[in-house]
């Protein structure tokens, strides 16, 4: 599976119902829906207090931003915020949503290089977003890149799949969906009367994350367990400073 598939993955899922893409949940009032982020940013405001970091709140960046769920949140306390996303129809409906947001901009990024200067950048949030990249070097890259691109005196949150239930690396629904498609069944089908999705799940092992991230100018602030011990996805939060 390549990034390019991922790609295509959230580029369907924009089209078909990309609320869901971003909560599992569809039907969504929008102000709920951004609600939910004004929630999660509430919770990582409290971290970054409690952290002392950011030293500065001039720039964000929200890698996997999808539709912009945290930019309303995240544009309260940063001047400038940037979100990046890998499909073209997520960042499409983002505009849409957030043209009232001065000093926001979206953008699609389709490869695991940031195109951003060196130290630009004071705090990158990037949250679910790890776990649907099937491509493990494409992610250890990106690590790299959030270290290039991240000012000293910055901070990293994110969140990494470390282990999936062999039960759920099956995911029947989306190769139901990737044989269906391939078939020529469309898309709005697929999801709506079958109920299948394109969306994928992986997994990177701890010692390959924090092998590589041993080898980057990056400190360690927060590594904990996200997930309950039985739960199919074991998820990881980290805290990074530069």
């Amino acid at each position: 599976m390549t990034f390019a598939y991922n790609q295509q993955q959230w580029n369907a899922l924009g089209q078909l119902d990309p609320f869901w893409a971003m909560t599992g949940i569809s039907g969504w009032e929008l102000a709920d829906f951004f609600q939910t982020g004004r929630h999660q940013i509430a919770q990582l405001h409290e971290e970054m207090q409690r952290l002392g970091y950011p030293r500065r709140f001039q720039r964000v960046l929200d890698f996997g931003c999808g539709i912009g769920r945290v930019a309303p949140a995240l544009c309260e306390h940063f001047a400038e915020y940037i979100g990046l996303d890998v499909a073209e129809s997520l960042i499409c409906k983002a505009r849409e949503l957030h043209r009232d947001l001065a000093n926001a901009q979206f953008l699609v990024n389709t490869t695991s290089w940031l195109e951003l200067p060196d130290n630009s950048i004071d705090l990158i949030f990037s949250f679910g977003v790890f776990q649907h990249i099937p491509d493990r070097q494409a992610i250890l890259n990106l690590l790299s890149e959030f270290a290039r691109v991240l000012a000293p005196g910055g901070l990293i949150f994110t969140n990494v799949c470390h282990h999936i239930h062999w039960l759920y690396r099956l995911q029947l629904r989306r190769r139901a969906y990737t044989i269906l498609k391939r078939l020529g069944f469309p898309d709005h089908a697929l999801y709506y009367r079958l109920k299948l999705y394109p969306q994928s799940v992986h997994a990177i092992p701890l010692r390959l994350w924090y092998g590589h991230l041993q080898t980057l100018p990056l400190q360690v602030r927060v590594m904990r367990p996200q997930s309950a011990l039985d739960a199919p996805h074991q998820l990881w939060e980290y805290a990074l400073t530069k």
